[in-house]
């Protein structure tokens, strides 16, 4: 492996980047940053790409946040050697020339749309007298509101720096509009440390095994960072240079909302709330689509895929949420949720598959009537029908748990097949190929096929680590193969899937592009949206350690492998309460 565990919980570091190039990304309320970097002839190499959410440009669309790339940094040190990276939660870089000594970090602010580049040069044996514009207009750009002005500041100004003392400059990439005030802050790097302890103190794991540890806490990093400040309030959003100030229902309510009940975080279950407020307005009676995505700050949609099964992602995790929580629905959660209901009875066939367009992939692949949608709808009622019984609202709960098990019946009568000799699903009408998908039906509890349907993805679609789609697909999908880990955990092959839960982590964590989950390669060029982060956590809660609920209250299933002896989840969120889950093997 490229890097190595230097703290547990908090520290990779690697010394072997010869060779080699990648990105990070960082992200605050009002930025998010991607360090490219290399080292090439032993020298390092750095760019910077800025993304400022808030800052809307034309045409205001999805990819619509400002973004610039290929920022430099003038050589006024000279040639660096490079020496040693580190990441942990920032991004820092040892490096030396034959006069100096580099130690450069890169970090986001939490609130503001500024990024630092946080530089300590230390002389070795000579005076060394810096030379470098306090502050360079980097461009100036039209956007919807207004010009964009886009700078790099530096706190201090050029200096001689004494032999054997050190010189500490901070560089801010801000940006800010022609009538406003540049932002400043102080004790930036400060509160960037104290937002990255505040997310690994959230959901505290122990097995035992570092790098299922390591990787975790970071995981919760990403997850809970890529929070932003929009017209609408805070919204968590994918990243990756594209998917800035707009929500979807898988990654944003399917995925990261019910991992966000979990940890409490006071951000993240603000985020999560205004996610699912922001879909409101699309609730209709006439009961068409809701969009799959709500973007530009909230203030547009995008539609273009049709109906992937949004309402039955939305029913699943909003009711995942308010469950885990403990919290009642409001007005808006009850009326949505009820409309999600009667959306979905509506979308039901008379063998229970649930009609949707396609599937979250958006028709890259076919799908028609398919098996995640059904699947979702059917996790969905069954944890909607808790919510109600625990509010005693009866007849709601009837009809849910009755709409639940007429879809049931589609497991068997719409979607049973043997494919290629695995006693699986189609999944879809006419599909013959092995999907990845395939096992959302074991991760909502049917498991009249889970031997031979987990065996067939593990035989056909696992791969490097991660899962394919599908038979004859070459892009790798690290959502799917999370819910693949989750469902193999909640399927009893606690052992089975420990150990290849251990190798993915090692790979995303300590190999060639790390240290979070992707979302998909080639395609998308393995970026880390955060919301496959959150779904990595939730490998840990509802798979490892398989948090249920029953018709009272939350449960979990010891499902630990006896290698790990014992599992400790302290800090983690529960019907409004701070717990700690300790079970041994």
């Amino acid at each position: 492996m490229r890097w190595y565990i230097v703290e547990n919980k908090r520290m990779t570091e690697t010394k072997t980047l010869e060779g080699h190039n990648e990105f990070l990304e960082m992200s605050g309320e009002r930025v998010s940053g991607i360090v490219n970097y290399g080292v090439q002839g032993g020298k390092l190499i750095l760019t910077r790409d800025i993304v400022f959410p808030n800052f809307r440009i034309q045409p205001n669309n999805t990819h619509g946040s400002y973004c610039i790339r290929g920022i430099t940094l003038p050589d006024f040190l000279g040639v660096e050697t490079f020496d040693k990276a580190q990441i942990s939660g920032i991004l820092t870089f040892y490096s030396h020339t034959e006069e100096v000594i580099i130690k450069r970090s890169f970090y986001p602010s939490t609130t503001l749309s500024c990024f630092y580049e946080d530089i300590e040069i230390t002389a070795k044996t000579s005076d060394i007298t810096l030379s470098y514009e306090k502050i360079k207009r980097l461009e100036t750009r039209l956007g919807c509101e207004g010009y964009i002005y886009v700078e790099r500041v530096a706190d201090k100004k050029p200096s001689v720096v004494k032999s054997g003392s050190a010189f500490r400059v901070i560089f801010t990439y801000r940006a800010y509009f022609a009538n406003q005030s540049p932002p400043f802050e102080a004790d930036a790097l400060e509160k960037r440390v104290a937002r990255v302890e505040e997310l690994i103190s959230q959901c505290d794991l122990t097995t035992g095994d570092d790098v299922i540890d390591t990787e975790f806490a970071f995981a919760k990093i990403r997850a809970g960072e890529s929070i932003f400040r929009t017209k609408k309030g805070l919204v968590h959003c994918p990243g990756g240079y594209s998917y800035y100030a707009a929500v979807w229902c898988n990654d944003q309510l399917e995925y990261a909302a019910p991992w966000f009940a979990f940890t409490g975080d006071k951000k993240a279950m603000e985020a999560s709330e205004n996610a699912f407020r922001w879909y409101e307005p699309y609730m209709n009676d006439e009961y068409r689509c809701i969009p799959s995505s709500v973007i530009a700050e909230g203030l547009d949609y995008w539609t273009a895929a049709g109906d992937r099964g949004d309402t039955a992602m939305y029913l699943f995790g909003l009711s995942r949420y308010l469950l885990t929580t403990g919290k009642a629905p409001d007005a808006g959660q009850e009326k949505a949720l009820e409309w999600c209901v009667e959306y979905i009875k509506l979308k039901t066939m008379d063998d229970g598959a649930v009609y949707s367009d396609s599937d979250e992939l958006e028709g890259r692949i076919s799908s028609g009537v398919n098996l995640s949608t059904t699947s979702l709808a059917f996790g969905g009622l069954e944890l909607v029908s808790i919510l109600w019984k625990k509010y005693g609202k009866e007849e709601l709960c009837r009809k849910a748990t009755d709409l639940r098990e007429h879809i049931y019946k589609a497991f068997e009568e719409h979607f049973a097949a043997e494919v290629k000799g695995y006693n699986t699903y189609a999944y879809h009408k006419g599909c013959n190929d092995i999907r990845a998908w395939n096992c959302l039906p074991i991760y909502m509890g049917v498991f009249d096929r889970a031997e031979d349907t987990l065996a067939s993805i593990e035989d056909t679609l696992w791969n490097d680590y991660s899962c394919r789609t599908t038979e004859g697909e070459k892009t790798m999908w690290d959502r799917s193969a999370l819910y693949f880990l989750a469902a193999l955990f909640r399927s009893g092959k606690a052992e089975k899937a420990f150990s290849m839960l251990k190798k993915y982590s090692e790979k995303r964590l300590l190999g060639e592009r790390v240290p979070y989950p992707v979302e998909a390669y080639p395609e998308g060029n393995m970026r880390h949206l955060s919301a496959e982060s959150a779904l990595y956590c939730r490998v840990i809660t509802d798979g490892l350690l398989n948090i249920v609920f029953d018709g009272n209250n939350i449960s979990y299933r010891e499902n630990v492998p006896f290698i790990l002896g014992g599992v400790s989840l302290k800090n983690i969120f529960i019907n409004g309460e701070y717990r700690d889950i300790e079970i041994k093997a």
